[in-house]
């Protein structure tokens, strides 16, 4: 009985040894924005440092988690970059991990404002091509349906990589369908679409049918490009664009800062 009680501590002492010489990972990042305060569209960066060769990151532009890591060497040193459309605080979540598999996170927050951002609010379509005329074939000239079914989608260069700073055409706002042609008007106040007047949008129209779409402005190019920079002067509320080789014509209302 006396031999168990004494090895009873010994087992103990065992235990705790083993605990204490545990070791704990000293992989650590600092995140370190160059701006903490953006307006619409502008360009920042994020700079993450480290104590280790960082093997792997992942991150987030939504608060969300980050769960895709991008396989890559990046050394103790990486400069991410970004920019945002839409307005209010951001919250930026980067994890990174190291050659041991060890992941640490760092979360930043950036406020983004409009800026001398314009807002469009509108659009009413005046004309496109073969307007009026048939473009579902399998309806009767009597019959409404066989006319187009309307819809028009925002086309914008934007910043869609973090580890680089290009930028690519990104399909930006696409407009509910108008119904055979409906009234051709469409208020998207509440969409929040602001961009600097010094860039340059494209459109882009279309007969949305059930599974295909048919481009309402069948001359090459399909895209039709928006200028702002030529009103900043006088900021009218409406602005109309004409591309009379596509018999297109549409007027956009804005919203000047």
């Amino acid at each position: 009985m006396k031999r168990i009680l004494y090895l009873l501590p010994l087992l103990f002492c065992m235990c705790t040894s083993s605990d204490d010489t545990t070791s704990q990972s000293t992989f650590s990042i600092t995140v370190t924005p160059s701006l903490t305060t953006v307006a619409i569209d502008e360009l920042f960066a994020v700079t993450v440092t480290s104590n280790e060769s960082v093997k792997g990151m992942a991150l987030t532009t939504d608060g969300s988690d980050p769960v895709n890591f991008s396989g890559s060497d990046f050394g103790t040193s990486q400069t991410l970059h970004f920019a945002f459309d839409t307005l209010g605080p951001k919250n930026i979540i980067i994890k990174a991990k190291n050659q041991n598999g060890d992941v640490v996170s760092k979360t930043i927050t950036i406020l983004v404002t409009r800026g001398d951002c314009i807002k469009i609010t509108g659009l009413q379509l005046k004309s496109f091509y073969n307007i009026n005329t048939t473009w579902d074939p399998e309806y009767t000239e009597s019959d409404i349906n066989r006319l187009a079914d309307v819809c028009f989608g925002f086309i914008k260069l934007q910043y869609t990589n973090p580890y680089d700073v290009g930028v690519s055409d990104k399909l930006w706002y696409v407009s509910p369908v108008k119904d055979n042609q409906g009234d051709l008007t469409w208020d998207f106040s509440v969409a929040e679409l602001y961009i600097n007047p010094g860039e340059t949008l494209n459109i882009e129209f279309g007969d949305k049918d059930a599974s295909t779409t048919q481009l309402l402005t069948p001359l090459y190019p399909s895209t039709k490009p928006i200028t702002f920079a030529v009103y900043t002067a006088e900021k009218p509320s409406k602005i109309t664009y004409s591309f009379p080789d596509a018999n297109l014509e549409f007027v956009l209302t804005v919203e000047w800062p």
